[in-house]
């Protein structure tokens, strides 16, 4: 492939992304997120303070320097590099998903006997797959998550996306290559398996309502809040909704650089998984005013080097200390002293 080539290549995947209704990053859904983020802001200014005033919510949400921040460039570069690579990357995803159902569909078939006289009708099968295949994804990510802030090697990769230091739509990318590969493979596996026994189930192909393949319960998550968790929009979900959904501001106490915020709120759509198992932090109805990033010495967090090299080299170097110097060092150290903090306050 020339160079010319390459440029065309890159292009088309990049428009594809912002130009597909399905893309986890069309204008279209960020401009119907956005504009249900202002409105949200704008509501709440005027039932507080009898006036909405449109232009300081706009400032308040818009700020000039955004465009100049390092971590905004990085998550650019990100963006570009994770777009040109995904379809090589889902391809082989899409065959792992697809091996594994079939596998889950033989066996429960040979222990239980083939299903399939059911009697629910085509759209009622293909809204129940839509349901399990989207509640698959959700624990398939909360558990990739929960590994990622709590096994030391793994952290490693995925501190990559705690550096930004400025939240934006495009932080959603900010993920080292190799970590995603990990998030896919442990999505393939739990929607796979989730694949296989619908089709065990129902005795065909699982089927869903789906836009360009994803998923639409998903989809609808994505244009309305989805793009707002990585934003400056403060809109928390408090009582039962703040334990059911995970609200802009919950994912933005995720990536909070306090102690007191490490490990929370890990699940992407539900807050169920957190508050199952004791990671849920309900955000204020005030905004904290959070600040974000990583603190380490010696690595500048937005560079090439430090964004694709330095993460390997510790990964390997925490693997290579929990393997052969002390057990211990294969739990994060970062959030161990974050729940002895969380323990001596509660």
């Amino acid at each position: 492939m020339d160079l010319n080539s390459a440029i065309r290549f890159s292009a088309r995947q990049v428009s594809s992304e912002l130009f597909s209704a399905g893309s986890i990053f069309s204008i279209y859904s960020l401009a119907s997120s956005f504009a249900l983020g202002f409105a949200a802001l704008a509501y709440r200014r005027l039932r507080r303070r009898g006036r909405a005033n449109l232009p300081l919510v706009a400032r308040a949400i818009f700020s000039k320097n955004f465009a100049m921040r390092e971590s905004v460039h990085a998550d650019l570069k990100l963006f570009v590099l994770s777009v040109i690579f995904m379809p090589a990357v889902i391809g082989g995803l899409v065959i792992s998903s697809n091996v594994i159902a079939m596998g889950v569909s033989s066996v429960l078939g040979k222990a239980f006997g083939h299903m399939g006289n059911t009697s629910f009708s085509d759209l009622q099968i293909k809204a129940i797959s839509t349901v399990v295949l989207f509640l698959a994804y959700e624990i398939g990510y909360f558990l990739d998550h929960y590994l990622k802030h709590r096994v030391a090697f793994l952290w490693e990769l995925h501190k990559l996306h705690h550096t930004a230091d400025v939240l934006t739509p495009l932080t959603n990318f900010r993920n080292h290559p190799i970590d995603n590969v990990i998030f896919g493979y442990m999505l393939a596996t739990f929607i796979g398996a989730a694949s296989g026994t619908l089709h065990w189930l129902f005795n065909r192909p699982t089927d869903m309502f789906a836009v360009d393949g994803k998923n639409i319960l998903f989809l609808c998550f994505l244009w309305t809040i989805g793009h707002l968790q990585h934003s400056q929009f403060w809109i928390p979900f408090s009582g039962a909704w703040g334990r059911l959904i995970l609200s802009p501001a919950h994912h933005q106490i995720h990536h909070s650089n306090d102690p007191r915020h490490f490990n929370r709120n890990l699940g992407s759509v539900l807050a169920v998984w957190d508050w199952m198992f004791g990671t849920l932090e309900i955000p204020t109805e005030k905004n904290p005013r959070l600040t974000y990033g990583v603190d380490e010495k010696g690595v500048d967090p937005h560079s090439v080097a430090g964004m694709l090299l330095t993460p390997v080299v510790k990964s390997a170097s925490a693997l290579w200390r929990a393997l052969v110097s002390a057990p211990q060092f294969f739990f994060n150290a970062r959030g161990a002293a974050a729940e002895r903090l969380l323990r001596r306050q509660g």
